[in-house]
């Protein structure tokens, strides 16, 4: 099988994951549980950004310091990163 169907199924299985995990914060009602569930949400964009963005010829570097940015702010972080990459 060709590399961009696997990378294809990596970035579908990373927007379902992303999407799971957005249900199970609004169902938590705790705020450590939800910080736990918006950090996994916020890598699982990343990565699934970076490999849709290798898709495209476009990508935000897996580092020490879009790991945390990304965990902390979430999915709005890797847009966030993706802003100040392109747009700035």
């Amino acid at each position: 099988m060709p590399t961009y169907f696997w990378k294809a199924l990596f970035v579908a299985a990373g927007m379902g994951l992303v999407l799971l995990s957005y249900d199970l914060v609004r169902r938590v009602k705790n705020w450590p549980g939800r910080a736990c569930l918006h950090a996994v949400a916020g890598l699982a964009a990343l990565l699934t950004a970076n490999a849709l963005g290798e898709l495209m010829g476009l990508g935000v570097g897996l580092n020490t310091l879009t790991l945390p940015v990304s965990a902390v702010l979430g999915v709005p972080g890797v847009g966030l990163l993706w802003a100040v990459k392109y747009f700035l």
